[in-house]
């Protein structure tokens, strides 16, 4: 899927994403992208695959892309954790049985399989973003935005959501993650800067994260792994970035 997803705002940001790409936004003006994609703007074209997003092509953009809202959490469209996930499985000619099998399966994976009789009320924020992700997730688009959900999970099941993404990713998916977190930025393998509404920067991670003047003075600061990397890369005691810190202690003792 060469340039599957492309987005243009003016002549200020533009860029294309392909198959398996797994991109972060960061940046103070990073929401202007979730903006545009839900409301529209003048300046903006936005295609998935051969369709350019508009209200002609919406039903066919909805099988293609999924975003999962920060804002929308606590949203449902369903009583229970189980008619919540079932939702978007309605409208592509499942039958009943394929649907319950389906979300038990899936739900199994996501470990929230024990909450499925749940009023979706009553989830904890990680379970409630879990089942949020997975929502997204069923229907097989080809595009899975998120915007500043991932902050919600806890420490395990961010592990656990990093990983089903990776595997998404694997199958050809293209995972664009919005967020004010820059740690989250390293499971990515390409990262957007945009600021003041401009595209600043956009590149392989490590790439960017090595643009740390520009960074600073944009006031986005460095992860903590990276941070680390550095002060070691200056006294000499590695020559090289490891982002596991198991590697890292590792290199250090060599």
């Amino acid at each position: 899927m060469k340039d599957y997803f492309k987005y243009r705002f003016g002549t200020d940001i533009e860029f294309n994403l392909d198959s398996k790409d797994f991109v972060s936004i960061i940046g103070n003006t990073n929401d202007l992208f979730i903006y545009t994609l839900l409301h529209g703007h003048s300046k903006c074209n936005i295609f998935v695959g051969d369709k350019e997003l508009n209200s002609e092509n919406l039903p066919t953009i909805k099988k293609r892309l999924s975003i999962v809202l920060y804002k929308h959490l606590n949203i449902f469209v369903g009583e229970t954790v189980m008619d919540e996930i079932a939702f978007g499985l309605e409208g592509l000619a499942y039958t009943k049985d394929d649907i319950r099998q389906t979300v038990t399966s899936e739900a199994r994976r996501f470990k929230i399989d024990h909450l499925l009789e749940r009023d979706c009320n009553s989830l904890g924020s990680s379970d409630k973003t879990k089942m949020k992700i997975l929502s997204a997730l069923i229907i097989k688009p080809q595009v899975l935005i998120l915007d500043n959900v991932l902050c919600e999970l806890d420490y395990k099941d961010k592990e656990l959501i990093f990983d089903i993404l990776k595997e998404y990713k694997k199958n050809g998916g293209i995972i664009i993650n919005v967020t004010n977190d820059i740690e989250e930025t390293l499971h990515s393998e390409k990262i957007i800067v945009i600021h003041d509404k401009k595209l600043i920067c956009f590149g392989k991670t490590l790439s960017v994260l090595n643009e740390e003047k520009l960074l600073k003075k944009i006031g986005v600061g460095l992860p903590f792994i990276i941070d680390l990397n550095r002060y070691f890369m200056d006294y000499g005691m590695i020559d090289k970035y490891y982002l596991d810190s198991e590697k890292l202690v590792g290199a250090l003792w060599k």
